[in-house]
């Protein structure tokens, strides 16, 4: 009799325990990743996230226009960088809390019954949508709205059905917004995305005419409303969308529609081979075990789920710095949580999921398989190195085999040990982007040095070389009469941050970037389009022999000749890893000397005359 009772007790009190485990490792990773926020900068690609949120107005020419919409957003922080990029990640993990609750329910609506386990299941699972910071680059950026617009259209689609009920309604006007947001991020994603929705409904026999005009209208309805705000009208925002692809032809960076559709290939090294077959034996035993009716299973079980805590705790504590060493493409590893969660669903299910799956559950599943392919669309980048980045997807798309385990139990307490490990698997590949920030030159943890950046005067800890970099820079500015807000051409091709962190008008584009066969050709093109009354009185950054520098023939075609009609105010050695290159070069900083000059000769080149 006592010992049934104590194996009662144990099978009352282990869920619970496991539960409390799971929020523990969810609060774990949130805090981690938000107290890295005030750490490092990347000054090339985050610069020119910053540069372009600050101020998106002063460009006309844009194929994404992330900018505007994380305008507001920045200007309601007040620029804070910290608040900016703990605000991305808490809108990441909100979004994808929310669709892994949606999807759980829409697979078997009797988990509402246990709200706390359904919630700390989705919230759980949701921490995977920091993933996306393996590179650490936590800025909003036109990737990041791109896969918070996934989020928002999946949670969409699963609410939509043929029915106009208020709950479908709000379905098929959720897909608009979030076809819309995804314009705005990544053109190329949103054109994929379109073609796979359509196929979508009609595959899931969802689709139904009425409704789907209200998707049509709502995207529709939004764009024209973000063309009156941006550009004042229609055609002045569809002129700034095709100067930008044209702009991306023509810097030739691999983002013609031929160099777009292709299918790479990746090789993951055997030890993160191993690992996903580890983790796959792992995860799903102790899935496994946790339904198990068996006190002993139940226990093996609760103890495999705390060492997957351990992990994401001696990570999180700082005790563990080594990353895996498994190379780019190490975000492959979400596959070791999503490959157990549809194993699993089979063995549990004894293959019933392969006939009760409803059609819409079906579509679903494959549908999560394709979306980071059409996040990654467009990129100049292996599309594996950007599809891990969501690897959320295929998680949920191993998930739906579940569904009938779940609708069988009537609980997702037996889910709880997928959840823990989704955490560790996330805190191994966020350690990384910590450990080994994008273009930076030393672990975040190292760094120690608070520096101010921007007119909003944020503050940011960096590596004392970094720190040394900016300071030196700001200080020749200073000296040399610079003030904020004053216009400058960035000849340096790699710069966008240091021109943020001077308050600088970064003129022409938000990041002249350098290092591309049609880098020139763009810089002349897009400052061709700024007043001459600006390139008049810009000052100029330029690097001799940098690895990404703009050739100075560019400033002739404007009507100033370089450096004729400037005066040196000062020099600073850029700091070793700025851009990814390796060595420190001599970075110069110019003033106008002969405005009145330059302003003639730049009318003159532009009248004709």
């Amino acid at each position: 009799m006592v010992q049934r009772e104590t194996a009662s007790l144990v099978m009352l009190v282990l869920p619970r325990v496991t539960t409390a485990l799971s929020i523990i490792g969810t609060a774990t990773v949130l805090i981690w990743a938000m107290k890295y926020c005030s750490y490092g900068i990347d000054f090339t690609d985050e610069g020119f996230y910053l540069v372009w949120l600050s101020n998106p107005f002063l460009y006309d020419i844009s194929a994404s226009q992330f900018g505007f919409i994380y305008h507001p957003l920045y200007v309601a922080l007040g620029g804070n960088i910290a608040e900016l990029r703990q605000a991305n990640i808490l809108i990441n993990f909100g979004l994808g809390w929310v669709l892994v609750c949606v999807f759980l329910v829409s697979l078997a609506p009797e988990v509402r019954e246990s709200r706390l386990v359904l919630n700390t299941v989705a919230a759980g699972i949701g921490t995977s949508t920091i993933v996306i910071l393996n590179t650490w680059l936590p800025t909003p950026n036109y990737n990041g709205l791109a896969f918070q617009s996934l989020l928002v259209t999946c949670i969409g689609l699963i609410w939509a059905e043929r029915n106009c009920g208020i709950k479908s309604l709000f379905g098929w006007g959720i897909i608009g917004l979030g076809g819309w947001l995804t314009f705005m991020a990544k053109p190329s994603t949103a054109s994929a995305l379109g073609i796979v929705v359509l196929v979508f409904l009609v595959a899931s026999r969802k689709f139904s005419f009425r409704p789907f005009l209200l998707t049509l209208a709502t995207a529709v309805g939004l764009l024209l409303l973000s063309a009156l705000l941006i550009d004042g009208s229609v055609s002045g925002f569809v002129e700034r969308i095709f100067l930008g692809v044209d702009a991306g032809r023509m810097m030739g960076g691999g983002h013609t529609v031929s160099q777009m559709l292709r299918i790479d290939s990746f090789r993951l090294r055997t030890p993160g081979k191993r690992a996903i077959l580890l983790m796959l034996v792992i995860v799903s035993l102790a899935m496994i075990w946790a339904s198990s009716r068996r006190p002993g299973a139940a226990i093996t079980s609760f103890i495999l789920s705390a060492i997957f805590l351990a992990v994401t705790a001696v990570l999180a504590l700082g005790m563990v710095h080594k990353t895996t060493g498994l190379g780019e493409y190490e975000g492959i590893l979400i596959l070791g949580v999503a490959l157990p969660a549809a194993f699993t669903g089979l063995l549990l299910g004894k293959l019933s999921p392969l006939k009760s799956l409803s059609t819409p559950h079906w579509a679903m599943a494959v549908l999560f398989v394709v979306i980071p392919y059409i996040y990654a669309f467009g990129t100049n980048r292996n599309y594996w190195q950007n599809a891990v980045w969501v690897g959320i997807f295929w998680l949920l798309s191993g998930m739906t085999l579940l569904g009938p385990v779940m609708r069988e139990r009537l609980t997702l307490s037996f889910m709880l040990p997928l959840t823990l490990a989704t955490q560790a698997t996330t805190a191994v590949l966020l350690n990384r982007g910590l450990e080994q920030p994008q273009r930076q030159d030393q672990p975040l943890r190292l760094n120690e040095s608070v520096v101010e950046i921007g007119t909003q005067r944020s503050n940011l800890i960096l590596s004392p070389t970094f720190a040394a970099y900016l300071a030196d820079a700001k200080a020749v500015a200073r000296s040399g009469g610079f003030r904020p807000h004053t216009p400058l051409i960035d000849l340096s091709g790699r710069s966008p941050g240091v021109l943020y962190a001077l308050g600088a008008e970064s003129i022409g584009q938000a990041w002249t970037i350098g290092g591309y066969p049609g880098s020139l050709a763009l810089a002349e093109a897009a400052l061709k389009r700024v007043s001459c009354e600006k390139i008049a009185v810009a000052w100029v950054l330029f690097e001799p022999d940098g690895p990404n520098s703009i050739p100075t023939e560019v400033m002739p075609a404007l009507g100033a000749a370089f450096p004729g009609n400037y005066r040196r105010v000062g020099t600073w050695q850029a700091a070793e890893g700025i851009g990814g290159f390796d060595g420190r070069r001599t970075q110069e900083l110019y003033e106008p000397i002969r405005s009145a000059e330059v302003l003639e000769s730049c009318r003159s080149l532009r009248s004709g005359t």
